[in-house]
């Protein structure tokens, strides 16, 4: 199955052909850049706004780094010039032997101590350019304001629970790492080297899938991670700075949101707090990304030609550009610790390429803009953030089952060099993070204990996450027909029974559905296709939703379908008495929904906990869990359901 939606395809040709014809490509009255004075030509500024640049800042000829230095030696304060081989090595040049420049903006007058360090990737991609042209810019911003107007507030967005803060105190308490870890295909890019920018680098390779995350790894027809100089220099970066946010902005051809910036979450173990965070980063930022367009006056309909066209807006990245994959820079962010949020940009792409569209660049530089002063912002407050969950009395059928990298890292053996991750993975574990947030007990019930009338009775809800039928606290098989009997009889009285993955299945041994009504269907990731946006299960969760479960981190393989959804057949579940949430890719098979039983209810969400797979290479072990935001607020409103 793939869900890559392609309406944007002709019509982003068409918008760049149109944009080529309006606006003059070469204008006479400036340089990209103005590292000496006088800086006129350039509005005053070093790095000028969109409509008086020429082009694409030109890497090679040392125009980007006589900016730089520029800004440096302008405002000593706050910004501070230096490479990746300075502080790692020459073996941390990159592939094609340049210099990965490094920018960091803060107030270097203020102890470091408490301060949060920020690192943004800007077009790690070298055919992405709108993360280096407004990173350019917005570093320039912060100098400038800092010096000469530190009273100059920067915002998170225009949410309720947004926040403003001058810049003079944001740069006292966060610290700003702005790097570009592909020189090779910037400078492809050149004039005089050609003028066609490259994604990868020297050696041709995707730096965006050379990263050591967890899960599955593609361990062929590609690099492994961790053998480009650039990536090992990031992953040395990231480690030295230990940041509390990051991002890492790229490019799109096409927007299946008609956004100019699509918002990602990455792929990662998120328990309540985490995942809050991210979804307040994310909203923050969407709102953001709209007042600098607003403010700015650039118009989305009137750039794109699209009159639904707007500024931003979020989701997963299979939500956005219809894929996953391994290896990812912002998955490896977030799987250590970060609070991330990857942007892909419209039409920043292989068209319109090296060609400069001062309409378009404006947009994305004010794209970006919004998207890393919300970084800042965000910085100041993220670890004041609090995760407060109110669940009522929940119990979780518990499987002691732990998947070990004592059994192997999958069918290839871990090649020389690769120091690979211990790991024992459970899904019991997204029930231990809950708890730590509940402000009720959320209690372990073993399969034995389940058979007890008087266990039940002190639970409102009851999760079943995929084993329906886990071993006993001494080890022993449980009696699937009474524990089925004891779980009917419970919800028949009251309870709410909620059914994740495979544990689907209980409704068979329960007698709800006839036989032959729940199968099981493999997809590439984790997802549903929500129906009724309007259901108590769909409250609060954002309408951009349909990834539910990361697959990469638990290990399932993208070169095939392997990603497990448990479904029943429509007919069934409605003729049994059972309401639709949302179905999977056919609307016959119903993957979200909930039934009355007697005077309880029995909801079922097909794709959201299995259990994660050894099946496929997994270098760098395996998560417990990889729910979602969406999905980890789905399954919330149905423990907390009543009847």
């Amino acid at each position: 199955m793939s869900r890559i939606r392609l309406s944007w395809g002709r019509a982003a040709a068409a918008i760049a052909a149109t944009l080529v014809v309006a606006v003059p490509l070469v204008p006479s009255h400036a340089s990209p850049v103005c590292a000496d004075p006088p800086r006129e030509p350039c509005g005053g500024r070093i790095f000028p706004e969109a409509e008086m640049s020429a082009s694409f800042i030109q890497h090679d000829n040392g125009e980007y780094l006589a900016g730089i230095e520029a800004l440096e030696r302008d405002f000593p304060r706050f910004v501070k010039v230096s490479s990746l081989s300075e502080l790692f090595g020459k073996q941390t040049l990159s592939a094609g032997n340049r210099e990965i420049y490094l920018v960091e903006i803060t107030d270097f007058q203020a102890p470091e101590k408490n301060k949060e360090a920020v690192l943004a990737s800007l077009s790690v991609h070298g055919t992405e350019r709108a993360g280096l042209e407004g990173g350019a810019r917005y570093m320039e911003d912060l100098a400038r304001w800092a010096a000469d107007e530190p009273d100059h507030e920067l915002r998170n967005g225009t949410e309720k629970d947004s926040i403003g803060i001058p810049v003079s105190e944001a740069l006292k308490k966060v610290h700003v790492y702005l790097t570009d870890i592909n020189p090779d295909g910037w400078s492809a890019g050149d004039v005089a080297n050609g003028g066609v920018f490259e994604r990868g680098n020297a050696n041709g390779t995707d730096l965006n899938r050379q990263f050591p995350t967890g899960g599955w790894m593609q361990t062929s027809g590609r690099p492994l991670p961790m053998t480009e100089p650039e990536a090992i220099a990031m992953v040395k970066l990231e480690r030295k700075v230990d940041p509390l946010i990051t991002g890492d902005l790229h490019g799109e051809l096409t927007s299946a949101q008609n956004a100019f910036a699509d918002m990602m979450y990455p792929a990662g173990q998120w328990d309540p707090l985490r995942q809050k965070q991210h979804e307040r980063l994310a909203r923050h930022m969407k709102s953001n990304v709209a007042r600098w367009f607003e403010e700015r006056g650039v118009e989305a309909a009137t750039v794109s030609g699209n009159a639904e066209m707007k500024p931003a807006e979020y989701a997963t990245g299979y939500d956005v550009v219809g894929y996953d994959d391994s290896g990812f820079m912002g998955d490896f962010f977030s799987q250590n610790g970060a609070i991330d949020m990857d942007v892909e940009h419209f039409l920043s792409h292989q068209v319109p390429n090296s060609t400069w569209l001062a309409p378009l660049e404006e947009a994305h530089i004010m794209s970006v803009r919004g998207e890393l002063e919300t970084f800042i912002v965000e910085a100041t407050v993220a670890k004041k953030v609090k995760a407060r969950l109110t669940l009522g009395r929940v119990g979780y059928l518990f499987d002691p089952k732990v998947i070990k990298s004592s059994d192997g890292y999958g069918p290839t053996p871990p090649p020389d060099g690769v120091k690979t991750r211990p790991y024992q993975s459970t899904r019991m574990q997204y029930f231990r993070d809950l708890a730590k947030y509940s402000t009720t007990p959320v209690r372990k019930v073993w399969s034995n204990q389940a058979l007890k009338a008087r266990t039940l009775k002190r639970l409102d809800a009851l999760v079943v996450a995929d084993n329906p039928f886990p071993r006993t606290k001494t080890g022993a098989k449980v009696n699937a027909k009474k524990l089925a009997k004891a779980l009917g009889k419970w919800v028949k009285g009251g309870g709410n029974l909620v059914l994740t993955d495979k544990a689907v299945k209980l409704l068979l041994k329960m007698k709800v559905v006839p036989g032959g009504a729940v199968s099981k269907q493999l997809y590439n990731a984790g997802h549903i296709d929500v129906e009724a946006w309007d259901d108590a299960y769909m409250a609060k969760v954002h309408d951009t939703a349909s990834q539910t479960y990361y697959e990469v981190p638990l290990g399932f393989s993208l070169s095939d379908d392997t990603s497990p959804h448990w479904v029943v057949a429509r007919p069934a579940w409605e003729e049994a008495g059972g309401t639709v949430a949302a179905y999977v890719t056919d609307e016959a098979n119903v993957g979200l929904g909930r039934i009355e039983h007697g005077k309880g209810t029995i909801g079922i969400f097909g794709a959201i906990l299995p259990a994660a797979t050894e099946k496929y290479d997994h270098l760098y072990g395996l998560a417990d869990y990889a729910v979602t935001v969406a999905g980890g607020q789905i399954l919330q409103n149905m423990i907390t359901f009543r009847p």
